[in-house]
């Protein structure tokens, strides 16, 4: 009996990887002994004998474990050691061809870069699965190929379609995994919400094992990871909390733009929390292992080369200590450039909160697999202001659709502000509040300063263990009502700065 494919853990074999401590097998022994479900032997220079002595060695590994041996491209080495499938690519033979050869009883996989490639997949009809990446840069991988989980996304769009009809198509995502960011990656690379959800049944994994000095315990460690629901999951509420009355000093590390660094700063210590501007890459790890509520902003508003890798430094400390991030996509719907710089923050991490004006999260709509390009679309921004006007019930779609996609809670703001989670528990939350007072929208920095309020909430509820969209309806709340207050108090954009200050300090 042919084992049974099971994509969970797959590793992709590299014999150049091996560390001198260990050989090629044992590598490959631990890893099929501590949790891999499925092994593809890959070796691009081994002559043809060699190839099949060494598949012929591998097969007794996986044979008595029930672990399924894949042979990448060599569908005569496969044939020749009776192996349980081939893996081709896109240059490789065709997989109609190839499934014809290994009979219809073995497994066939393909790798897709593209929902293009995707979808002739399925046309096709001949593959178990897919291989979808490459989701992050790898030393093995042309960089050029490199889609991130957005572009895997709107290939998993193309196999749930094609899965209405068809027999399903399995996939899995490769490039760049390892333990730190596996639960990230199997977050983000599925579709749709708790009561919908179609991603990837596996991740492919080749130097966090073929490369470690123990083999045994990175598979553990690996396996572990898969299994282990995401830290940025949102909790349950038990009971009703007072988020304005901080039992620990929270701290905001901003990653922000250089026009409102100075009000953010004052709003931070405005509500009693601690506000601290670092763009030096070296100590966000200290940063963000802090025992103390602590979360990340992250504001688009002046963009560079260099602040692209300041802001990938600080998301990547923030995810790897599991603390909260807010990404505020500053002017995304104003110009290509903003919107791939964008484009590239999601890809990279996870965010707990989006938070922009609905132009903005218009923009990041694109960005989304069911997203359908319009040539007849008209611009959603002039600069840093929406010209998107949308009722109600289209800006609450447009929040679930974003939610979703990228499993984050969705704040957008306006004279209506909407709290949208579509992917969290077993039901959408959503908190429509009022907007403030409109002497907010001329004084610089007011929409900007939001994010640092909402950071200040989300520190605080992560370490209390509350629900944290609710936190974020609550922090969103608390700035409106200050700016009404404010506003009803002002006679024009300085004495109501002055005023905001005192309502969010509740000294007004």
């Amino acid at each position: 009996m042919a084992p049974v494919m099971d994509l969970t853990f797959y590793l992709v074999t590299d014999s150049t990887m091996v560390p001198d401590t260990s050989t090629f097998l044992d590598q490959v022994k631990l890893a099929a002994e501590n949790g891999a479900t499925i092994i593809q032997l890959r070796e691009k220079k081994l002559l043809t004998r060699d190839f099949v002595q060494r598949a012929q060695k591998v097969l007794e590994i996986t044979r008595p474990r029930g672990i399924p041996l894949i042979i990448n491209d060599r569908v005569d080495v496969a044939l020749a050691v009776d192996a349980d499938g081939v893996h081709v690519g896109q240059d490789d033979m065709p997989a109609a061809v190839v499934r014809e050869l290994i009979g219809p009883n073995k497994i066939l996989g393909v790798s897709c870069c593209s929902p293009e490639e995707t979808r002739a997949v399925c046309e096709e009809g001949v593959a178990d699965y897919v291989g979808l990446g490459t989701c992050y840069p790898t030393n093995t991988k042309d960089v050029k190929s490199v889609v991130g989980p957005i572009g895997i996304r709107k290939s998993l769009q193309v196999l749930r379609d094609h899965s209405q009809n068809n027999k399903r198509i399995e996939s899995v995502a490769i490039g760049g995994i390892n333990h730190t960011n596996v639960a990230k990656v199997l977050l983000q690379c599925s579709l749709g919400n708790f009561n919908e959800k179609y991603g990837v049944d596996g991740v492919a994994v080749v130097s966090c094992i073929m490369a470690a000095k123990d083999a045994a315990v990175a598979s553990v460690n690996l396996l572990k990871a898969i299994q282990t629901s995401s830290p940025l999951e949102v909790k349950t509420l038990d009971s009703e909390y007072n988020y304005s009355e901080f039992p620990q000093k929270p701290m905001v590390h901003h990653i922000t733009n250089n026009v409102v660094k100075n009000f953010s700063a004052n709003v931070t210590l405005s509500i009693g929390a601690s506000p601290i501007m670092s763009e030096f890459a070296p100590e966000f790890g200290e940063l963000s292992g802090l025992r103390l509520p602590v979360s990340l902003l992250i504001n688009l508003g002046t963009p560079s080369p260099a602040t692209m890798e300041v802001f990938l430094a600080g998301l990547s400390a923030y995810n790897g200590a599991g603390k909260p991030t807010l990404f505020d996509p500053v002017a995304a719907g104003a110009t290509l450039q903003r919107l791939e710089a964008s484009k590239a923050l999601l890809n990279a991490g996870q965010f707990t909160v989006i938070k922009g004006n609905v132009g903005e999260i218009m923009a990041l709509d694109k960005l989304t697999s069911e997203y359908i390009a319009s040539e007849s679309a008209e611009p959603t921004m002039q600069g840093v202001d929406s010209l998107a006007t949308l009722l109600a019930s289209d800006v609450l779609a447009l929040a679930k659709r974003v939610s979703a996609e990228f499993k984050s809670i969705v704040v957008i703001t306006g004279k209506e502000n909407f709290v949208v989670n579509a992917f969290g528990s077993s039901e959408v939350n959503t908190y429509r509040i009022a907007g403030g007072h409109e002497l907010m929208g001329s004084v610089t920095g007011t929409g900007c300063s939001l994010g640092s309020v909402i950071c200040a909430y989300l520190a605080i509820a992560q370490n209390t263990g509350k629900d944290m969209t609710l936190a974020v309806a609550a922090a969103v709340k608390y700035y409106n009502e200050a700016g009404a207050k404010a506003g009803l108090l002002s006679k024009g954009p300085g004495t109501f700065t002055k005023n905001f200050m005192d309502a969010l300090s509740g000294e007004l």
